[in-house]
């Protein structure tokens, strides 16, 4: 494990060293990484590692990479006005 990220912060990064992960440098990689696929401890990480500004730059400009569920969410916490595409989280073989 890196010691920058807690262990469920560093599991996100299996296709890479996360100790080559420049928190700074990588933002947007980081960012989109724990918004899509981290689960509540690595949001919390992520909230408490970026201030509420950097987090609404990402989620303005490339919010469309997230989910709609997470790009929700994001929208929500960041206090940023998002169009949610329909969808939700949910495959469309699920069903309603």
């Amino acid at each position: 494990m890196d010691a920058r990220f807690p262990d469920d912060v560093s599991r996100l990064f299996w296709d890479v060293d996360p100790s080559g992960v420049d928190l700074e440098l990588h933002r947007d990689y980081v960012m989109e990484r724990v918004m899509s696929r981290g689960d509540w401890s690595a949001m919390r990480w992520l909230r408490s590692t970026y201030p509420k500004a950097a987090l609404r730059d990402f989620v303005t400009r490339k919010g469309e990479r997230l989910a709609p569920r997470d790009l929700a969410y994001w929208g929500l916490v960041t206090d940023t006005p998002v169009t949610v595409p329909s969808g939700g989280g949910r495959p469309k073989w699920a069903g309603p």
